[in-house]
């Protein structure tokens, strides 16, 4: 549940992550404009979280967020 009382969604997810959990102040290379940057790729349950509605999906009891980067430096 968020702070609302409402079911937690992957929004509430991103934004709770960097408020309370990142230490690291670069918080700009994981979110843009309070989304998840282009260039990281979200799994829910091993699916791309744009199939399952990306800041939308309500998260549910056991499942398994999975945040990758696949930028690389040259």
């Amino acid at each position: 549940m968020d702070e609302n009382g409402s079911p937690s969604n992957m929004t509430y997810l991103v934004r709770y992550l960097c408020d309370h959990l990142m230490k690291d102040r670069r918080k700009h290379f994981f979110v843009v404009d309070d989304n998840v940057r282009p260039g990281i790729l979200v799994l829910i349950n091993d699916a791309d979280w744009e199939l399952e509605g990306e800041g939308d999906y309500v998260l549910q009891e056991d499942d398994n967020v999975l945040f990758v980067s696949t930028l690389h430096g040259g």
